[in-house]
């Protein structure tokens, strides 16, 4: 009879549920935003828009900035007149991207 007991309470305690570990919390040294920036080459469309982009500089290069910044040139949109009063259609021009990160 004592046997069954022990076999009865071994059996229900490996049958009860894992309690979840508590979160490690990891402190932050240092909340100073960071400031990315790249610089894109451009072709100016007929409509302001921005095509054929290329990554001419990005720092710091490690974070992938230039990449993210060509992801999001397709919905810039830029002033068709230059400052000489010239359109800009059809020629590039440098666009700088700055992106902060937390």
């Amino acid at each position: 009879m004592i046997a069954s007991l022990l076999a009865a309470a071994a059996v229900s305690m490996a049958s009860a549920p894992a309690q979840p570990a508590a979160p490690v919390l990891t402190p932050v040294k240092d909340a100073t935003p960071q400031i990315a920036e790249a610089i894109l080459s451009c072709m100016v469309k007929r409509d302001g828009g921005l095509t054929a982009c290329s990554v001419q500089s990005e720092t710091p290069a490690e974070l992938g900035v230039g990449r993210a910044a060509l992801s999001m040139a397709s919905q810039f949109q830029v002033d068709l007149l230059g400052p000489d009063g010239k359109s800009r259609a059809g020629s590039f021009i440098d666009v700088p991207v700055r992106i902060r990160i937390r």
